[in-house]
């Protein structure tokens, strides 16, 4: 955790000095007098994204998510820009030990650093708030809509999570459990970070323990899904299952439904290939905390759910 926090705080400063660079205020003279123009920079600020703002990484993580918010619409000029710059402003420790690559097609830029764990990626992407009210515009100086409206959505799921998620008792473990699951699983590899969290928020309650919200999300799946929108889309009634495909939504069922037939013989350790499974779904059976150490019992068992990666 470390490691990944160093580097992405290392991009994350790089990205706030070519602020700066990209639009310094100019000189101008007038009446003779010479005075500063005062110019707004393009780029307000960056924003995490993903598991590492809401502390569901798995150790099977390796890229790390980060959004550029701009004043107005972004253009291709600035991301161009950007990219050309950013190298320069890394600090010295850092230039040697990354590589920066400009993916046009997603309209991101990937910087990569390779550490003893593996290589490590941060994706940038490019979003403004003035976005969704702005008209759809094909002109090649902009980046397209779509992409920006995706950043500025990941950027409300954070927000939906902190404040409706990251408070419950076990539900960042259960979260680790089912995305670990969607690694190991090619069947579940379509099933977003961001659907399990909405199902998790849907199934555990005060009333329900772990294990049954654990169940209640497998014979969700199991059932196709039905009926659940995107909290943080306000603009739009998209369920979570609109932009899969049919052959992914049937993949996703049939995993599920093997999955609560494991449950059923209590043998979850094997469809989750890992043999810690019984000993931290006991723990989720444990009698609630008080509400003052809520937070503390969420974090131990996000801990317990870690290890069983390392086994």
């Amino acid at each position: 955790l470390d490691t990944i926090e160093q580097f992405v705080s290392a991009v994350e400063t790089a990205l706030k000095s070519c602020s700066d660079q990209l639009n310094p205020s100019q000189p101008s003279t007038i009446d003779n007098t010479s005075v500063t123009s005062i110019n707004k920079s393009p780029l307000l600020g960056v924003s995490r994204i993903g598991a590492l703002v809401k502390n569901l990484l798995i150790k099977s993580d390796r890229l790390f998510q980060i959004v550029v918010i701009c004043t107005e619409w972004p253009t291709m000029n600035l991301f161009e820009k950007l990219f050309s710059v950013l190298h320069s402003n890394f600090h010295e420790t850092w230039k040697s030990q990354i590589n920066i690559q400009c993916q046009k097609d997603d309209e991101t830029i990937q910087v990569h650093t390779n550490t003893v764990e593996g290589q490590m990626s941060v994706s940038i992407s490019f979003t403004s708030s003035s976005i969704p009210q702005e008209d759809s515009q094909t002109s090649e100086q902009l980046l397209t809509k779509t992409n920006c409206l995706n950043a500025l959505y990941a950027m409300h799921s954070v927000r939906w999570f902190q404040s409706h998620i990251s408070t419950r008792q076990h539900a960042s473990a259960l979260i680790r459990c089912l995305r670990y699951k969607t690694k190991i699983s090619s069947n579940w590899q379509s099933l977003s970070s961001e659907i399990i969290e909405i199902l998790i928020e849907h199934t555990l309650s005060k009333s329900v323990s772990a294990v049954c919200a654990f169940r209640r999300v497998l014979e969700y799946l199991s059932g196709d899904g039905p009926g659940l929108r995107i909290p943080w889309e306000t603009d739009s009634i998209n369920n979570i299952y609109d932009k899969l495909s049919d052959q992914e939504r049937n993949d996703i069922t049939h995993e599920a439904q093997i999955g609560l037939r494991f449950m059923a013989f209590e043998q979850l350790n094997k469809w989750l290939e890992q043999y810690d499974i019984p000993k931290v779904m006991k723990s989720f059976q444990k009698r609630s905390y008080p509400d003052d150490q809520n937070q503390v019992a969420a974090k131990r068992q996000c801990l317990e759910s870690d290890n069983i990666e390392e086994q």
